[in-house]
């Protein structure tokens, strides 16, 4: 019977363990005759794989083989004698050998419905074969992640519908990450596993032709958006003696080769945030610049003000113009921070009249408010990470200023308030405990993504683990862990009567709930040396999946 079964034995007897190429090439599934059976692979399997007793073991095998000869089945597949398998599993009351020995996988008729039908949980994943790929090995993965990375307790809370675990079908990656175009520059575009390395680049093209590239193979590697930090500014360096007409046409390349980059992930548009400053901000003022060839220019960031400036403009001309029939741009998202410096830049209010009157008319500028002299970097819609002293000490190199969030969690606000029934002391213990169901979540996930990046440049992380500047790609000890949040108003309405913005009663209450939800997310954060950040949920699927659930739960 060639099967799982069959191939593991096959690897097992020629020391086959770093590699799963017979797993993709011979696996059969169907049309299996009874020729080939052997009671045997049962046996070692149950030993191998879920750790049954040689005893238990040969009986189970006796007694599926007496359903297999006795039946009138005519093909013996691989999904059936597993299935066969685990209910003989369940009979015994060995729910940990089965789940140990589980098959994973998709109904025919899922799979059928897939390929016809869009799946709209992704609103930027297109209809086709790519996407139903995608969607498929997604399916598998979610599987694997609710019975091998994460704890019962969390896998039946995310089930509940008490929290959600995002991009469950990315579990082998982080969540998002945020970088400089400096790395780029003075590193050049050398990735673990390409076929050709290239030197830094030396034209403003080129550069632009490695960051879509890089972003490219970071999507392959996070499951949410890639951003990029200052983009205009390190960019100003290759626009010097560059007319207006020539630093347009460099941005209209960057917003369509972005936009239109829709053979990436799914068949998607790479997710792409580009943070952009009219001004230089602080923390790159006297830092020395690179430019073409990643050699130093001899100056620093804040004498290229004026051309990151002209860059910038031309950016929101572009956006303002729309793509070739005047549709808004949605990648790469412009978010433009505004600093306390800003409003003593010249030339703020016309830029700020600008970006505006885009944002009324296409709907694209986004507005990160860095108040109160505090830098940001801000990706994954609205996720913002405040630039600690560490980071701030990375401006001065700033290739080496790489932030991650390595995943999110989301709670179900108005199912506390339901449970809580208006009792406060209540709500707000209920509450902790689901903080703390987060916590141990990401705590799970951070053990298996450290598995993934101990194995180094031979492991799937191997992109995230090159050392180009002394530390690797992907700096865990400097990674987020979001909390994010759904239906705070509707939380508020259950417990006082009013909408947020209905009476000061409720709006107070509001702010008390998030209050105790970022003391919480310090507490944890100091308890457990990890930098916890609580997170407004941009995900629109994951509020109709609370909602379909409490409605199920709780009509």
């Amino acid at each position: 019977m060639g099967s799982l079964l069959d191939l593991k034995e096959h690897q097992n007897s020629r020391g086959i363990s770093s590699e799963t190429t017979d797993l993709t090439l011979f696996v059969r599934t169907s049309s299996e005759d009874l020729s080939g059976w052997d009671r045997q692979k049962i046996v070692d399997a149950l030993v191998r794989e879920a750790g049954v007793d040689i005893e238990t073991s040969e009986q189970i095998s006796h007694e599926v083989q007496e359903i297999i000869t006795t039946s009138k089945i005519k093909y013996v597949t691989a999904p059936l004698v597993r299935e066969l398998v685990d209910s003989k599993l369940i009979e015994r009351g060995m729910e940990d050998a089965r789940k140990k020995h589980t098959r994973l996988g998709v109904p025919l008729y899922d799979v059928d419905q897939l390929i016809l039908h869009p799946n709209k949980e992704n609103a930027n994943v297109p209809h086709g074969p790519e996407a139903t790929n995608l969607t498929l090995a997604e399916g598998i993965k979610k599987e694997y992640a609710l019975l091998k990375v994460f704890s019962p307790k969390v896998g039946d809370a995310h089930m509940r519908g008490d929290i959600h675990l995002h991009d469950l079908g990315f579990i082998d990656r982080p969540y998002c990450s945020g970088q400089s175009l400096e790395y780029i520059k003075k590193f050049g575009l050398n990735l673990p596993n390409s076929l050709s390395n290239a030197r830094p680049a030396r034209q403003p093209e080129v550069l632009l032709a490695h960051m879509v590239k890089f972003a490219a193979a970071l999507q392959s590697h996070f499951a949410g958006a890639i951003g990029w930090d200052a983009v205009n500014l390190f960019f100003a360096p290759y626009l010097e003696g560059r007319s207006d007409r020539e630093v347009k046409q460099l941005a209209q390349m960057m917003v369509y080769e972005f936009s239109q980059q829709a053979v990436a992930r799914g068949g998607q548009a790479i997710f792409t945030d580009i943070n952009l400053y009219w001004e230089v901000p602080k923390h790159f003022e006297d830092v020395p610049a690179i430019g073409p060839g990643g050699k130093f220019t001899g100056k620093t960031y804040g004498d290229y003000e004026k051309e990151a400036q002209r860059f910038v403009w031309a950016l929101f001309d572009v956006y303002k113009e729309g793509d070739g029939t005047g549709r808004p741009f949605f990648f790469p998202k412009p978010l433009v921070h505004i600093t306390e410096k800003f409003f003593k830049t010249r030339g703020h209010q016309d830029f700020l009249n600008h970006i505006c009157d885009i944002a009324s008319e296409k709907g694209t500028t986004y507005f990160v408010f860095d108040r109160g002299e505090t830098a940001k970097i801000s990706e994954c819609c609205r996720l913002s990470f405040k630039l600690n002293d560490d980071d701030l000490n990375d401006a001065k190199q700033p290739w080496k200023m790489r932030f991650c969030a390595l995943q999110n969690v989301t709670i179900n606000l108005p199912r506390l308030g339901y449970r809580s029934e208006k009792d406060e002391e209540i709500l707000f213990r209920n509450l902790r405990s689901m903080m703390e169901l987060a916590v141990k979540a990401h705590l799970e996930k951070k053990t298996f993504i450290e598995n993934l990046l101990a194995l180094g440049e031979t492991g799937p992380l191997a992109l995230l683990t090159m050392n180009k500047d002394g530390t690797q790609y992907l700096r865990m000890h400097r990674a987020s862990y979001l909390i994010g949040m759904v239906g705070l108003n509707e939380l508020v309405k259950i417990h006082t009567g009013d909408d947020l913005n209905e009476s000061k009663k409720a709006l107070k209450f509001g702010l008390k709930v998030i209050s105790e939800m970022n003391l919480l997310c310090n507490e944890f954060s100091r308890q457990h040396d990890m930098h916890f950040v609580l997170e407004q949920t941009p995900a629109e699927s994951t509020a109709y999946r609370f909602a379909k659930l409490d409605l199920r739960d709780y009509p």
